[in-house]
């Protein structure tokens, strides 16, 4: 650009870019699996393969769903949020997400330049094509289990290590707890690995997911960032009423 954004503008950059990073690199890793020898039994090599099947059968095995989703963004510990909007998302196998918005409030400037960028990162990412490259999988990701069991969320986890295998704004360091019986995904947590505006702050962001219809779907998720100019900004959204279409050429 030729011209530098005004304070305001350059507070909305920050925002946009550090919770848009956020949740771009959060999309599709959920998985449907079969159960497997206990942790104890397998390599490192056989982890990552049951990883790469269980995140591969949960693709293979939903062709769409629809889900109601809560966004709430806040700013510098204030309790309440600053902007609020509530979607329907439709994901279609063939096509990607669709959003339909139910209800906003607060802030229209903050929508504007956090939410619905969210919204659109996250629609771009879960095209037919760009889907696989955002995916936590060993094609993406250096995933290094590690030593024993933790339960997280009430279940008994693996927890492995992520190091993407390329710089991607839409990939992340970070960690992921998956359930030690068939290897789907419990919970992540980490930092995008590359971040493209010198305005955005470091984020840290955190998914938890739970099994609907015999799927790891997420249920809750937290971006935190912090900018000199912004303060701290928190996104959190609440996912509720799934509807799960299977995909009946699909093998369980």
């Amino acid at each position: 650009m030729t011209i530098l954004p005004s304070p305001v503008s350059r507070l909305s950059i920050s925002s946009r870019v550090a919770i848009l990073l956020a949740f771009q690199v959060l999309i599709g890793p959920s998985a449907h699996s079969q159960a497997a020898p206990p942790p104890s039994q397998l390599t490192k090599e056989q982890i990552v393969q049951r990883i790469d099947q269980a995140v591969q059968q949960r693709t293979d095995g939903i062709s769409g769903y629809t889900v109601q989703e809560q966004y709430d963004l806040y700013r510098n510990s204030d309790p309440t949020p600053a902007a609020q909007e509530t979607i329907k998302t439709t994901y279609t196998r063939a096509v990607g997400k669709d959003y339909t918005p139910i209800a906003q409030s607060g802030s229209s400037l903050l929508r504007s330049a956090v939410i619905d960028h969210v919204l659109a990162g996250e629609k771009e990412l879960n095209l037919a094509a760009n889907r696989e490259g955002t995916l936590i999988t060993s094609k993406n990701y250096e995933i290094t289990p590690q030593p024993g069991t933790a339960e997280v969320n009430g279940r008994q986890c693996v927890l492995v290590t992520l190091k993407p295998l390329r710089k991607s704004p839409h990939l992340f360091n970070g960690k992921m707890w998956v359930d030690s019986t068939d290897f789907t995904i419990v919970r992540l947590e980490g930092t995008p690995s590359q971040s493209p505006s010198v305005f955005a702050g470091q984020a840290t962001v955190a998914r938890d997911y739970a099994k609907v219809d015999g799927f790891a779907m997420a249920t809750h998720a937290e971006a935190h960032s912090h900018t000199f100019l912004f303060g701290e900004t928190t996104l959190k959204i609440d996912y509720t009423n799934y509807k799960i279409d299977r995909d009946p050429s699909a093998s369980h």
